[in-house]
């Protein structure tokens, strides 16, 4: 590791392995076309106000390279605040930063989304039909 990287503090969190699809939630699905069932991503922005997506970075189950995406939040558990230090996440965020220069990862954001996402996942599962 390059010992001048800039280290991004990250929400962290698993993908789902399954949800429930259709009427009444007859049928499950995968959680994601895009990433394995509980695959790690990082959570680098969020759309407060909104309460039910993320932007995240992780591993395409595919191509095997990282991608950035938005994602509904109630397809992610098991949130914690870390450190990053895979260099193609840092390039995925240095990428987003320059376009959104009003994020800032640090400690205190990532607490904030750990804190506040189980809050937008459950409120989101509440507008879910019954199953």
């Amino acid at each position: 590791m390059n010992p001048d990287a800039i280290l991004y503090w990250t929400a962290v969190a698993n993908v789902i392995l399954e949800r429930p699809f259709g009427p009444g939630g007859a049928e499950t699905r995968r959680a994601s076309e895009h990433f394995a069932p509980g695959a790690k991503v990082y959570i680098i922005d969020w759309f407060p106000g909104t309460g039910s997506r993320v932007v995240v970075v992780g591993l395409h189950r595919q191509t095997k390279r990282m991608m950035k995406l938005i994602m509904a939040v109630e397809l992610l558990e098991n949130f914690r605040a870390k450190v990053c230090y895979v260099p193609a996440v840092l390039e995925k965020i240095a990428e987003h930063l320059q376009a959104d220069t009003s994020s800032q990862l640090d400690k205190a954001f990532a607490e904030t989304l750990c804190e506040v996402l189980p809050i937008w996942k459950a409120e989101a599962l509440k507008k879910l039909p019954p199953q």
